[in-house]
């Protein structure tokens, strides 16, 4: 793939180049996407809870989170890339658009030896922090050690994807993506009624990813014909080391935000704890996920505008957005502070329910993600990531201070608290 030889642009395999039209594909293709994502969700969650028990369940929850925060030690260079190319994708440069690609690949494989580093680090110490019973000691560290590998797997495998979002061109791969996450909940599933535990499930995450980054990979052979890498000149390399370096301590600070809160209760109060916890916010997670990823599909359209400067374009899609988002969230809301407890009870059994206030309060929390989603669309589409990454770096770190310590007085309700007040700051 990489080369230095001088390519001809060719058109894209795309059919209508009409902007409103690739949106309106981009965004039935998320919204196909995740109707796939909300229905393995749905029907994995419970048998996953059952076939684990709530301690290896909680222990599965707090290793995805600390996967996240591995995650960012590459420096985020495929999502940059994403970005990089949505705003230059009016410009008919094909050998700059592969020179971006390069410097992601150069990026990636510079920090692959500190993901695998960190990761070794992580495995050892999760008995430290993942404190299960000591039967299941083994079983965690093994299902943490597959996890590092998924997501060395998953940061180069994402490439693929991130050139066909920068592109607006992720809708040529409408039915694969909905197709693989159907695949991946079959392969959890396989794993659990096979006895293959937590490992088990660990593996078929890595299956997943594996099948979704190869088909995305072909597409996106088929469909962008200069796809491919190029050796990019020190400037853009320097340039786009810059822009990811932005770009990671967002994403610090997005997980410190979003992504602490299960491994802070887990660690205080225990894996059963964040078992609780993760399910009594499950349905909302459901929503929101797939609300957000639609949401956010039209974000490669956005970028082009804001590439070219079309802002009266870029306020009127705002709030557009907004209006969709309050008024779902309106109702998936109400029904959630009205149908959990009875809903959970039937859907997992007994003793998940977080109770009252703590239902309340991640509702709230639901709100303020949606709200913030939408404008982190915007930021994020004019390369704005170093005010963003201030703002939410001290709403984070106001989360994992106050919701730590309101946990260890209140419990559950104490921590969704804290994340409530540090999320609210950020929407304000």
């Amino acid at each position: 793939m990489v080369s230095d030889t001088v390519t001809p642009p060719a058109p894209l395999r795309t059919g209508k180049g009409n902007l409103t039209h690739r949106a309106s594909l981009t965004f039935l293709s998320s919204l196909l996407q995740q109707i796939a994502r909300f229905i393995v969700g749905f029907i994995v969650t419970p048998i996953v809870i059952r076939g684990l028990g709530a301690e290896l369940y909680g222990a599965w929850m707090m290793i995805q989170q600390t996967m996240g925060f591995l995650a960012l030690s590459d420096m985020r260079p495929m999502g940059t890339l994403k970005f990089t190319l949505a705003v230059r994708q009016h410009i008919n440069d094909v050998q700059e658009k592969r020179r971006q690609i390069g410097a992601s690949i150069l990026l990636w494989a510079g920090t692959l030896p500190v993901i695998l580093a960190v990761g070794a680090g992580i495995v050892w110490a999760s008995p430290f922090f993942i404190q299960t019973a000591a039967e299941y000691t083994r079983e965690v560290q093994i299902a943490m050690a597959l996890a590092v590998v998924v997501v060395a797997l998953d940061r180069l495998l994402s490439l693929p994807g991130n050139v066909l979002r920068g592109m607006n061109l992720d809708y040529t791969a409408m039915g694969l993506n909905a197709a693989t996450l159907l695949f991946g909940g079959i392969f959890t599933v396989v794993a659990i009624w096979g006895g293959w535990g937590l490992p088990g499930v660990a593996a078929a995450s890595m299956i997943g990813i594996a099948v979704a980054g190869g088909v995305r990979f072909f597409i996106a052979r088929h469909v962008i014909p200069w796809f491919g890498a190029s050796r990019p000149t020190r400037k853009e390399l320097l340039g786009f080391v810059r822009l990811s370096g932005w770009l990671f301590l967002a994403g610090l600070s997005g997980l410190l935000l979003h992504g602490s809160d299960l491994l802070l209760i887990g660690v205080i109060l225990g894996p059963s704890a964040a078992a609780v916890y993760a399910t009594t916010g499950a349905v909302l997670r459901l929503m929101i996920g797939p609300l957000g990823q639609i949401l956010s599909s039209g974000g490669p359209g956005i970028a082009g505008l804001c590439g070219s400067g079309e802002w009266h374009r870029v306020n009127k899609v705002r709030t557009e957005m907004h209006v969709i988002a309050v008024g779902i969230m309106a109702v998936v809301g109400a029904g959630v502070l009205a149908l959990n407890e009875p809903f959970l009870r039937l859907w997992v059994g007994d003793g998940f329910y977080g109770g009252h206030l703590t239902n309340v309060l991640l509702v709230l929390i639901a709100f303020e993600m949606v709200l913030f989603r939408v404008d982190s669309v915007i930021v994020d589409s004019m390369l704005e990531f170093r005010p963003k990454a201030r703002a939410m770096l001290i709403s984070g770190v106001f989360v994992v201070v106050a919701g730590g310590y309101m946990s260890s007085i209140w419990g559950l309700p104490g921590m969704a608290m804290g994340v409530f007040l540090g999320r609210l700051g950020l929407v304000i």
